[in-house]
């Protein structure tokens, strides 16, 4: 079995104890502790990473934009909303880490059925994006509709989109221009 890795996913590596020597190894952990810690400068620096990895950055750049350069009364109706979506990609982000990190590292157990606190490498970080990819777009495009659905399209038009629409628009294209193709 093959994949092809598009791009680097860059990463701030943090200590995980190997299971099988012990020892601290540097590798991709998310969270670096044992919940997501705005205040950990490995869990910022991944998020953010993983925000740029897919574009979603552009997007909260774009949200923030609206609500910076907004009127008084656009922010009075809509902050509460833009501030939600926010959190809402920042969650997704953040599950999403969590499960490709749980891919690299997989936590061992003693005999006794309890965490020995040691890892075992299993994936490498591409990789395991890699394979989650399918769904990380999924979710993130079902937050972009929500944004679609909560808001007046003037308000929304000149937000980023995620590049996953783009190449949805045009998968859809392409398939309506086969089956106009094969239906003549």
């Amino acid at each position: 079995m093959s994949y092809k890795v598009s791009k680097a996913f860059h990463y701030y590596p943090v200590e995980i104890k190997q299971s099988y020597t012990g020892k601290n190894v540097k590798g991709f952990k998310f969270p670096a502790g044992n919940d997501f810690d705005a205040g950990n400068a490995a869990d910022l620096e991944n998020l953010q990473q993983f925000q740029l990895y897919f574009g979603v950055n552009e997007v909260i750049a774009s949200l923030e934009d609206i609500q910076r350069t907004g009127t008084t009364k656009t922010n009075k109706m809509y902050r509460t909303l833009l501030n939600q979506l926010i959190e809402d990609y920042n969650a997704m982000c953040i599950a999403c880490l969590k499960l490709a990190s749980s891919m690299c590292w997989v936590p061992t157990f003693g005999t006794d059925e309890k965490p020995t606190g040691g890892f075992t490498h299993k994936l490498t970080p591409e990789r395991a994006i890699y394979e989650i990819e399918p769904v990380v777009k999924g979710l993130l495009l079902a937050v972009q509709t929500k944004m679609d659905l909560t808001f007046p399209t003037q308000l929304v038009k000149n937000i980023a989109r995620l590049e996953i629409e783009k190449e949805l628009i045009e998968l859809k294209e392409t398939t309506c221009n086969i089956k106009k193709v094969t239906s003549k």
